[in-house]
């Protein structure tokens, strides 16, 4: 917008169109007011939006921090090592770029609304109100004397002097009044070109600055972010072949544990087995069956039993203080006219102990019976057989004393029988 100049010349005529562009100058002025004190208010507003900005990347950095890669296997691989470490190395990063941010924020404040707000109030504000009402008062002042003196009687000669000197002093005032009036709005629109644009300048270099600075961080860091990318398309690429050779032996899996191929599982001699057997337990002449997960490594002939319950699955150290193990002696399928279960055999430990397990079905009952070397019940006399035994067979001192002997045994760990 181009505003007309206001000359001197015209403060002494004061018309109506002096007056007129004068109204305008003071109409820029008022609408440079308004819009300083918005772009003031607008600043405030960006600067907390920064700082919000700031608060929640340096609350994403620290979270990235802590986070951590997990690695499945043994031990880790220099790329999975390389990509868990570059969660810090970005951490980093985003802190330093916010440290910048942050001291662009507080020149911000500083340099930049401070400025602004004393331009608008001791430049802009004088101008329109301090300034404007002096004006203002010394014109109404000269016209008004002015009236007053043209009101003047013929016959009261004897005033005109007095008169003439008190219109001629006002009329003085009133042109200084206007030529400073002028010179101060011509002034105030002057210094607009230079110090508010000037401190808007500044506050843009800081702004580019911190884009600069952006830049150079990248620049420095974008070796370090080619690596870590490379890294991850060779995890990426390893991945999907992974997935491919998981997809086939999930498969495999899948088929060699189906119904149609019931022992293709336990055709192979397999060092340890493990699974889920249910115990037959004995408290206080009550049968239960009581789920655990068991574990049987052939080289050692050990067997565990891990108790099984919703509490010692989240706590799996206290499990296995609750384990117990032992020697296996031999392993004898169950016929199934002797219990009333399916699926059963009975584990004899090294120190006689028979332990009666049910597996999940007939198929895991073979399997554990392969890995057991388990032996089928025809070498086992009937309960018909032994009580025959017992009553037609003379006892000794010697057989006394192991009966006794069994039976107290027995009754020491019925709690497996």
């Amino acid at each position: 917008m181009v505003l007309k100049p206001l000359e001197f010349a015209d403060c002494v005529t004061d018309s109506p169109w002096f007056r007129a562009n004068l109204r305008e100058h003071e109409l820029a002025l008022e609408r440079s007011y308004k819009s300083i004190k918005l772009l003031e208010s607008q600043s405030k507003e960006l600067i907390s939006a920064g700082q919000k900005l700031q608060t929640a990347q340096r609350n994403f950095a620290k979270t990235l921090q802590e986070l951590k890669l997990e690695t499945i296997g043994t031990t880790e691989t220099e790329d999975e090592r390389i990509i868990a470490n570059s969660l810090k190395e970005y951490s980093k990063l985003i802190l330093q770029l916010e440290d910048q941010r942050s001291h662009i924020l507080q020149e911000t404040e500083k340099n930049f609304i401070g400025p602004f707000r004393k331009f608008r109030i001791e430049c802009i504000g004088n101008a329109i109100q301090h300034e404007r009402k002096k004006y203002e008062k010394s014109s109404y002042k000269f016209y008004q004397t002015l009236e007053k003196h043209l009101h003047l009687s013929t016959n009261k000669r004897n005033d005109f002097k007095e008169a003439d000197t008190a219109l001629e002093a006002e009329q003085r005032q009133f042109y200084r009044a206007s030529l400073d009036y002028v010179c101060v709005l011509q002034s105030v629109q002057e210094r607009m070109k230079f110090e508010f644009v000037e401190n808007l300048s500044s506050f843009l270099y800081s702004l580019l600055t911190f884009y600069h600075v952006g830049h150079v961080i990248h620049e420095d860091f974008k070796p370090y972010l080619d690596h870590v990318k490379y890294r991850v398309q060779k995890a990426k690429e390893s991945y999907y072949a992974t997935e491919r050779e998981t997809e086939e032996f999930r498969k495999k899996m899948l088929r060699l544990n189906s119904m149609s191929h019931p022992m293709e599982m336990c055709a192979g001699r397999v060092a340890i087995k493990q699974g889920y057997l249910y115990l037959c337990e004995k408290k206080n002449l009550v049968t239960s069956w009581t789920k655990y997960y068991c574990v049987y490594q052939k080289e050692t002939r050990m067997f565990a039993i891990v108790p099984v319950t919703q509490t010692l699955i989240k706590d799996i150290k206290e499990a296995f203080c609750q384990s117990i193990s032992f020697k296996l002696k031999s392993c004898i399928r169950r016929a199934s006219d002797t219990i009333d279960k399916r699926f059963c055999f009975d584990i004899i430990s090294d120190n006689d102990d028979v332990l009666t397990f049910q597996a999940l079905s007939d198929e895991d009952r073979r399997c554990w019976l392969n890995a057991l070397d388990g032996k089928e019940p025809s070498n086992i006399w009937s309960l018909q057989a032994d009580a025959n035994f017992f009553l037609t067979a003379s006892l000794d001192n010697n057989s006394y004393k192991f009966v006794a002997a069994l039976l107290e045994r027995i009754e020491q760990n019925c709690k497996y029988i």
